[in-house]
Parts: structure tokens; C-alpha cells; sequence
């Protein structure tokens, strides 16, 4: 399935689709975040580890004006991130911010459905995170290791960049905090 994706994407147009991606993910959850956060308190007001997630959402901005500060401030790090490696394709550089991104993507998806299952239903960024992100993943791995670009070393060395990334990434809902109140 996909070599049959591999016919109508090459290498840089998959790297170009990142930061596409992600706006397609974050607009579903920016459309979709207030009125699921309402529903949410309303529906779940027993459960202390749901009630957790709850108040951890609301910190890092549960406002559609703050999550989108919040994914302005990620999309322009995807879309450097995204500039650099088209770049490096050409030149032969290294995949490591990229894959580094690649791994988060794959973890926001799965915090997603986490939370599906945790909430019994719709989260904000569920559909995108199956329908976009695993599969564009799937595909930008298969197609890194398919052009000998990346290789199982680099992908576990990509890990602790991820795990670093995290917390540049979560300025973000600073930043959506503080100019959104």
C-alpha cells in the first residue's frame, strides 16, 4: 500500500506536507476545542483522572484563540524545520529535527486517541490524528528508510530531540496564555 502512496508523492513533496498537515490537525481542534471542552466538564465531572486532563487543558489554553497562538508559534517551527530538511534533501544533510517532529506527530495521534478512549468519544483532533497524521507518518518514515536516509539509529537518537521538543513546543500555550486572556 505504501509503494502505491510512493508513486504520487516523492521524498520532497511528503517533507513539504508537514507543516500542511499539521495546520489541517490543529484547525480541527481549534474548531472543534471550546464546545468539546463544555460538553466535557458537563459530562464528566465524577471522574478524577478525566477531571485531570480537564484542568491540564484548561492551563495550557482551552480557547480557540489561545490554541491557535499556541499552533502559530508550533507551525512556524514545523515550517523551519520543514525548510531546512527540503534543503538538506538536496545537499545530503541529516533528518534529525525532522524525524524528531515525526515522532511527536506520532504522539500527539496517540495522546489523541487516548483520550478518546478515556472520554468514550470525540476528542478534538481524533478524526485529523487518524486520517492525517499515522498516515503521513507511515508514509514519511517508509519514505526516509526507503531512501536510506534515516535508519533505526538515527530514529532512536530522534527520541530525546522529540522528548526536548516538547517543552519549546508547550511555549506555545504560554505565549496563547499570555496575549489571550
Amino acid at each position: 500500500m505504501l509503494e502505491t502512496f510512493r508513486q504520487f508523492f516523492d521524498l520532497h513533496t511528503i517533507i513539504w506536507l508537514c507543516p500542511i498537515i499539521f495546520v489541517f490537525h490543529d484547525l480541527e481542534e481549534i474548531i472543534t476545542i471550546e464546545s468539546s471542552m463544555k460538553a466535557s466538564k458537563n459530562r464528566f465531572q465524577k471522574s478524577s483522572f478525566v477531571q485531570l486532563i480537564l484542568n491540564m487543558r484548561e492551563k495550557l489554553g482551552s480557547t480557540a484563540a489561545q490554541l491557535s497562538v499556541s499552533a502559530t508559534w508550533i507551525l512556524l517551527i514545523i515550517s523551519f524545520t520543514t525548510v531546512v530538511t527540503a534543503h538538506l534533501t538536496l545537499n545530503g544533510g541529516g533528518f534529525l529535527l525532522y524525524t524528531a517532529i515525526l515522532n511527536l506527530f506520532i504522539l500527539q495521534a496517540i495522546m489523541h486517541i487516548v483520550q478518546s478512549i478515556f472520554f468514550k468519544g470525540y476528542t478534538p483532533g481524533i478524526i485529523t490524528a487518524l486520517f492525517l497524521l499515522i498516515p503521513y507518518c507511515l508514509i514519511a518514515y517508509d519514505s526516509l528508510f526507503e531512501h536510506g536516509l534515516i535508519d533505526g539509529h538515527l530514529l532512536i537518537a530522534s527520541l530525546p530531540v522529540s522528548l526536548l521538543m516538547i517543552p519549546i513546543f508547550l511555549v506555545g500555550n504560554l505565549l496563547g496564555r499570555y496575549f489571550i486572556h
